[in-house]
């Protein structure tokens, strides 16, 4: 695969310019515009035309030293052509933008080409974690920025790909760096204009408006009618160093040779001068001009002088573990620097067992079968497991407690004695390797034994059960794993394959989730209080729930007559899921339910004049499809936000009349709670409606004791 991705990177390079390029569709450049409103850009790629401003009033000015089109939010260019089949359906394209954003709230719109809804194109640059990069409506996730998004108050030479196909590589780089990928089918529609600084909603009669709008500045854009390679990428972001294909930085070799791998980032290179390293400062300060007996850096790291026809420097002889870092300067014809190489670092394998099962840190259950299974290193030839009541104990253990395990071994049962509950226990697997290689200690991991009684609380509804309250703000006692409460989640969550690990924070949402550090729900906060007191015992939470879902034909249940609904049966699929994927030696019960529903029921008359009736048909299905009849169930009340003006009262009341007409539940208001934007919960919000779900249920536990 490596060397398919190196010989279609070189190939390109190879192309005569124009070949390789080819010619531009969109070029838009308002250095050539006069400063003030602007009436119509002409386009100057190959399709030619004009972007009007449809009596938006565009302005040029000079934005930070750079003359840009200035749109306000309220402004746009529409163009008096249509996209072409070219980059139409899932036909490959790149889209280059030098922008200037004022605020990235969302999805800002650059440039579209296909009108919303369903199978549109929005060039983007907003902080959504969905689509923030790249929307298309009918795939809800299509591209957001997965590592940080492009800050604004400064100018970004932004660009998006698409190689094409059903299995196609969409793509956001900003500055030459990659922060955004996944695959891809898209099935953008033809026949639609481009339109600068927003996106067209068409309705179903026929009217359109101009949505998603941008607030800040257009420098430059370029549509292309191919995907761009990465170095071509580099290129117009303005870097000319050389792109590095193997190793990739940070990452980790599998072998104990290695070969580097590099393309010219500069078609003027005539020779690389070659730098690597075990020590990042020897590589750092080294210079090729410095003489040799004045420069102990360059003796330790300059590896020597080659032509640009030679983009590879090897065989590198690696030792376990070893991290080496490595650089490459280009030189042209006249033997000058053109600019000096960034430093890539990559490390070789340390011929360590890897993949402990149970996780390192996680749980066994009393009664069930203990069995130790990990992953053997690459290098071993036999294997020695050591286990002990500390961590200093177990690495500095000399006598193995199974010894000689051949390499092929990957488990081994617990060799321990009366193991206690609650006591942590740590381990390793020491590998002893082929070809004179050094011992690899071995890493160590732990895990602890709980009893087998599991009590299982349920958590089900719409957004602010599934949880679109950002992590920042919450207090230090709740970050991290709380090893006392284990948590599966299904539905629409960030992780919605999380299955049985400890709860943390971060596993709600990916609404909301600013720059990628999480959301949360209530989960976090009645884990925390439901949580036993013992290291010796843990709880469960079972989280399935969908955001913007109703009741009275989604979650619709089979007792309310008519179709049940799709998320009905999704949670008990999900419920049965869980449970059979625990550990058997468990003996779970259903302990609860906690409810987080009924906004989007608050929209509609009908739907709020039964949400009663469908929530006490609902209890009662769910109660009998577990076979708990007087299963604890909490439902919070919805919020006063203006979103559920409608009818939110009615919702409102009638969640308090199930409560009180429905045995062994409970409710509450959430009134007082301050929200975050138009729908959820802020962070203390968020936070007490955890903690008042869990003083619910420990009430109504108390009038009906579990068996």
């Amino acid at each position: 695969m490596l060397k398919l991705l190196r010989l279609w990177i070189v190939l390109a390079l190879l192309l005569p310019a124009s070949a390789q390029a080819a010619e531009p569709l969109v070029i838009l450049d308002a250095n050539k515009l006069p400063e003030g409103p602007l009436a119509t850009w002409e386009n100057q790629g190959s399709l030619k035309g004009v972007f009007r401003n449809g009596n938006t009033n565009p302005q040029v000015k000079i934005i930070d030293g750079v003359k840009a089109v200035v749109f306000d939010s309220n402004t746009h260019l529409t163009a008096d052509f249509n996209a072409p089949s070219e980059i139409t359906g899932d036909k490959p394209w790149t889209c280059i933008v030098r922008a200037y954003s004022t605020k990235i709230p969302d999805e800002q719109t650059l440039i579209s080409w296909a009108n919303r809804p369903e199978n549109c194109l929005e060039i983007e640059y907003g902080d959504s974690p969905e689509w923030g990069a790249i929307g298309t409506w009918n795939d809800p996730y299509t591209l957001g920025w997965t590592k940080e998004v492009p800050n604004a108050g400064q100018w970004h030479y932004l660009v998006y790909t698409y190689s094409g196909g059903q299995n196609g590589q969409i793509q956001a780089w900003c500055d030459g760096e990659m922060r955004a990928s996944k695959k891809a089918a898209l099935a953008t529609k033809p026949g639609k204009p481009f339109v600068l600084g927003a996106c067209i909603l068409e309705t179903a009669a026929g009217k359109y408006q101009y949505v998603h709008q941008f607030s800040g500045a257009l420098a430059a854009v370029k549509i292309y009618g191919r995907a761009f390679t990465p170095v071509e990428i580099w290129n117009v972001s303005g870097i000319k160093i050389v792109y590095p294909v193997s190793p990739a930085p940070s990452s980790t070799v599998d072998t104990l040779t290695t070969t580097l791998n590099w393309l010219p980032g500069d078609t003027c290179a005539a020779s690389y001068d070659i730098y690597l390293a075990t020590n990042r400062a020897d590589v750092e300060k080294a210079e090729n001009t410095l003489p040799i007996g004045n420069a102990e850096n360059w003796e330790k790291a300059y590896k020597g002088s080659q032509p640009a026809t030679k983009s590879e420097f090897g065989p590198v002889a690696l030792t376990l573990g070893q991290t080496c870092f490595w650089r490459i300067d280009q030189r042209n014809a006249a033997g000058k620097i053109i600019e000096r190489g960034q430093i890539w670092t990559f490390s070789a394998d340390n011929g360590q067992a890897i993949d402990p099962a149970p996780a390192d840190g996680y749980i066994f259950v009393e009664g069930g079968k203990m069995t130790l299974r990990w992953k053997p290193g690459k290098y071993a030839v036999s294997q020695n497991l050591y286990i002990s009541q500390s961590e200093q104990e177990v690495l500095a253990k000399q006598k193995p407690d199974v010894a000689s395990l051949p390499a092929t071994v990957s488990s081994a049962t617990l060799p321990l004695k009366n193991p206690k509950l609650g006591k942590t226990y740590f381990w390793r697997i020491e590998s002893i390797n082929r070809d004179k290689l050094p011992v690899s200690k071995g890493a160590a991991w732990s895990f602890r034994i709980v009893h087998k009684q599991l009590k299982v609380y349920l958590l089900g509804g719409q957004s602010n059960a599934v949880g679109c309250t950002s992590v920042d703000g919450i207090p230090e006692k709740l970050k991290g794993y709380n090893k006392s409460v284990i948590i599966f989640i299904r539905g629409e969550c960030r992780v919605d394959d999380y299955g049985w690990n400890f709860l943390k924070s971060g596993l709600g949402s990916s609404y909301n989730d600013r720059g990628g550090r999480g959301t949360f729900g209530p989960e976090l906060t009645f884990g925390a209080n439901m949580a036993s007191s013992t290291p010796d015992s843990v709880i469960a939470i079972l989280k399935c729930a969908w955001g913007g879902t109703n009741l009275d034909i989604q979650w619709r249940p089979p007792g309310a007559g008519g179709r049940v609904g799709p998320l009905y049966t999704n949670f008990v699929k999900a419920v049965h899921e869980g449970i059979t994927a625990l550990d058997p030696a468990f003996e779970p019960q259903f302990a609860g339910m906690i409810w987080m529903q009924g906004e989007n029921d608050s929209y509609d008359k009908k739907m709020a004049d039964d949400y009663a009736r469908n929530l006490t048909c609902f209890i009662s299905d769910i109660r009998n499809e577990l076979k708990a009849p007087d299963m604890p169930f909490v439902l919070a009340q919805i919020s006063k936000s203006p979103a559920w003006d409608a009818y939110g009262s009615q919702i409102r009341a009638a969640e308090s009349e199930v409560a009180k007409s429905v045995p062994h539940t409970a409710t509450f208001a959430t009134d007082d709670y301050k929200l975050c934007d138009p729908w959820h919960y802020d962070t203390a919000g968020m936070l007490s409606l955890g903690e008042r779900f869990a003083k619910a249920m420990k009430e109504l536990e108390k009038t009906n004791p579990a068996p």
